[in-house]
């Protein structure tokens, strides 16, 4: 359906990251950082130990007094990875070369059985008046505890040229956007995660709630370097953590909390929160103030916290808490807790049940070939899993833009037909299922679409051939219109067989009417 320009005005419509070898817990370490200072004289040293009772599978030499010293430990400056050594037959190190400054000295390594265990020191000052200094026993104790970290775009797109870092080492790239921590130690439940761009030299931290159950998630939207607003950082914190034990029935507080750039942002934040079990009911509860002092590394004074009461269900199970925060211009951070119920009797929980997303495509019946169309997918899980998307389509032609986020373009071939565009919607897990979702688009030459109870198509410019959006389709002799989007198209649906006439108006643009359209019986 084509629109002649008026005479009385012309209107127009268009629409490196550096690795080194990796240490002994499997996970790569950063190169130094531009700008950081040069190496100086002093040194630090000191040992690596663990108690004999997690003694098997390791290497390590007899020690006194139920220690063992851990032989062939990694270790490492926090804010210095690259400087690195290992550790002596008797767990002695020493770290040669340490510019003058304040570091925390990391100690990690693998027993046979391919668990990994960590410790880290306290803050120690090298200095011109205190060259060396020895930072004791490092006690490594079990480090289980993850979370994964799910970066996108303000298009919903995922970032995947980000570096995250975890006391000094990187996390793994899973694809999509997704980022997964190396381990910590189990009684490390929030930590903060310095995130870097590609092509920014500043960092942006992060603060992240970890667990050993159910690996903790949580999703930021990353705006770009030049812009001011910023996504909330957000995570979810409770008393109990998610690998105690819940009675059923047991009412638990959590809590919210958020930090955003811009502290006028925090009073006008909007909360979404849902459960996969159990009920969920506001709360009034004061944070714990001994929560703030196990956690030094939160600005708590400007932190905001929103407290729920979530009750448990009577049925022991795997539960997560999940809530979304969202700033006035929509961009969004949330996160995961999960909550572990057990029945009186002491029995193990049932193994988790995983089930697989559900998705809709949202598109129109029609697209003129060469021209873009707009697709979107309705998705969600119910166990409250994030989701990353992959579109394509039946057969292969035309091209994507967008093809990982949950709204895409595709430019349709030039050769007409139908075509089966889908989407793959995949959990973000360990074992993600997914589901495939499908929509069936007719790519014609002509500008109208017709079939039984249906008329289709779009509003183009006469000369330019380019959609012209918001244009407005009326069935004649009826009160029956639609807007054209921002493809120009328009659908009309449950039509009566019959002859019908369609008028195209747009201001600036000539009226066009269309007679004698054929609705067939079906």
């Amino acid at each position: 359906m084509f629109i002649k320009r008026g005479i009385i005005c012309s209107l127009l419509v268009a629409l490196v990251v550096t690795l080194l070898p990796g240490c002994s817990t499997g996970s790569s370490s950063i190169n130094i950082w531009p700008g950081q200072a040069e190496r100086g004289s002093g040194r630090i040293t000191g040992s690596t130990v663990a108690s004999e009772t997690i003694s098997e599978g390791l290497r390590a030499s007899d020690g006194l007094r139920g220690v063992m010293s851990i032989e062939n430990a990694s270790v490492w400056l926090q804010e210095h990875p690259e400087i690195r050594t290992t550790t002596a037959p008797d767990g002695s190190f020493v770290l040669e070369n340490v510019p003058f400054g304040s570091y925390r000295v990391v100690s990690s390594f693998r027993t046979r059985d391919n668990k990994t265990y960590k410790a880290r020191s306290t803050e120690v000052n090298v200095s011109e008046e205190a060259p060396e200094r020895n930072v004791g026993g490092l006690a490594v104790a079990f480090a289980g505890n993850r979370v994964r970290i799910i970066l996108r775009d303000e298009l919903g797109k995922p970032l995947n040229n980000a570096m995250l870092t975890l006391w000094g080492e990187q996390f793994e790239f899973d694809g999509d956007g997704v980022y997964l921590s190396p381990p910590l130690p189990d009684s490390e439940k929030l930590e903060k995660v310095l995130l870097r761009a590609a092509g920014e030299n500043s960092e942006t931290v992060l603060v992240a709630a970890f667990s050993g159950d159910g690996t903790t998630q949580i999703k930021k939207t990353i705006t770009g370097k030049d812009q001011q607003n910023q996504a909330p950082n957000v995570w979810l914190t409770s008393v109990k953590e998610s690998g105690d034990k819940i009675n059923p029935g047991e009412i638990v507080t959590l809590w919210a909390v958020y930090v955003d750039k811009n502290p006028e942002d925090l009073a006008t934040m909007k909360l979404v929160w849902a459960c996969t079990g159990g009920t969920l009911a506001s709360s009034a509860a004061a944070f714990p103030e001994d929560l703030k002092r196990r956690h030094p590394n939160v600005d708590w004074a400007t932190a905001r916290q929103v407290p729920v009461f979530w009750q448990a269900p009577p049925t022991p199970g795997n539960y997560k808490v999940l809530i979304d925060v969202y700033d006035s211009a929509g961009l969004n951070g949330a996160a995961q807790h999960p909550l572990n119920v057990h029945s009186g009797s002491g029995e193990p929980l049932p193994p988790p049940v995983n089930h697989p997303p559900v998705a809709e495509i949202i598109a129109g019946a029609s697209v003129i070939a060469g021209q873009p169309l707009s697709v979107k997918v309705i998705a969600s899980d119910p166990d409250l899993d994030f989701l990353r998307y992959e579109w394509s389509v039946v057969p292969v032609a035309g091209n994507f833009s967008g093809s990982t986020a949950s709204m895409a373009t595709w430019t349709a071939p030039l050769a007409t037909g139908v075509y089966e565009i889908r989407c793959r919607v995949s959990e973000i897990g360990d074992s993600p299922l997914s589901v495939i979702a499908s929509a069936f688009v007719q790519v014609v030459a002509d500008s109208i679409v017709v079939r039984p109870g249906f008329i289709a198509g779009h509003v183009l410019d006469a000369g330019t051939r380019l959609p012209i959006p918001q244009a407005v389709v009326a069935i004649s002799g009826t009160n029956i219109y639609r807007i054209a989007d921002a493809q120009g198209y328009f659908e009309f649906r449950d039509l009566s067989a019959g002859t019908y006439t369609l008028i195209a108006t747009k201001n600036g643009y000539q009226t066009r009417t269309y007679s004698g359209i054929v609705v067939p019986a079906s």
